[in-house]
């Protein structure tokens, strides 16, 4: 037994692909860069906005910090046993189905077809993201009883 720890920056970043790396810093970027913009927009504004849109940019701020948050947790931890995978899924179907939500409320509220298109994109979505995370959870179970096993 040593005094260091197991874990060197080289154990830790050979565990992710650079695919995965440069995919999760594009990731933060993003998230960082769209709720800084929602800021800025919603900051400064001359007048006051009406209430649903002070709420939308709220979402919006609150998803995209979520999404930057979580690329930056992935980033600094090793990735064990497939956990980011789950949670990144887990973030996209709430995300998603809250904008299905929204999405159709608007398009009950509108009618027409590009309502009606509008829709069935965010209901796609919403089957993706839970397909993600079906994905994610089936590739961590595996995972876990690959550990477990004791011939493995």
């Amino acid at each position: 037994m040593t005094g260091s720890p197991g874990f060197t920056p080289d154990t830790v970043l050979r565990g992710m692909s650079l695919r995965r790396r440069v995919g999760l810093v594009l990731l933060g970027l993003a998230g960082g860069c769209g709720a800084g913009l929602l800021l800025l927009l919603w900051l400064t504004e001359p007048d006051p906005l009406p209430l649903r849109t002070r709420a939308a940019f709220a979402v919006l701020t609150a998803m995209s910090t979520c999404w930057a948050a979580y690329a930056l947790w992935a980033l600094i931890r090793m990735p064990l046993f497939a956990a980011d995978r789950v949670i990144a899924g887990g973030l996209a179907l709430v995300f998603t189905s809250l904008t299905a939500v929204v999405t159709l409320i608007v398009a009950v509220s509108r009618p027409g077809a590009v309502a009606l298109a509008a829709l069935t994109t965010a209901l796609l979505t919403v089957v993706a993201a839970a397909s993600v995370l079906r994905r994610a959870l089936v590739r961590r179970k595996a995972l876990l009883e690959r550990l477990s096993d004791p011939a493995g």
